[in-house]
């Protein structure tokens, strides 16, 4: 006669059934809470993404703007300088008032 290759395996109690099945919820509740927890970091990561390209672009902004005045100051500042009589002598008016607006903004900042 062959002898049969299959093990038998016990027959489970009831309490072992109850273990189980406990043991069953748990690992699909363990299961929820990490697909959960992976939403909820993702969310988090998605936010940060949002607030550091809004950061990143407010910045770029403000940089613009201050690189704008900055060449609009040069340039009507350029034009004072550059000014010449019509024998080519340079005009003294433009030089004296930049010299006067830069005294004025020196003694502002002393005050302060």
């Amino acid at each position: 006669m062959k002898k049969n290759n299959f093990k038998s395996f016990p027959k489970k109690s009831h309490n072992q059934k109850i273990h189980d099945a406990h043991v069953l919820r748990k690992q699909e509740k363990e299961a929820a809470k990490q697909v959960i927890d992976r939403f909820f970091f993702c969310s988090i990561k998605f936010i940060f993404i949002c607030f550091f390209l809004k950061a990143k672009e407010a910045h770029k902004q403000a940089v613009n703007d201050a690189m704008a005045k900055y060449k609009s100051n040069k340039q009507s500042r350029l034009k004072k300088l550059v000014k010449k009589t019509r024998r080519g002598q340079p005009v003294m008016k433009g030089q004296i008032e930049l010299l006067l607006e830069k005294i004025q903004k020196e003694k502002e900042k002393e005050k302060q």
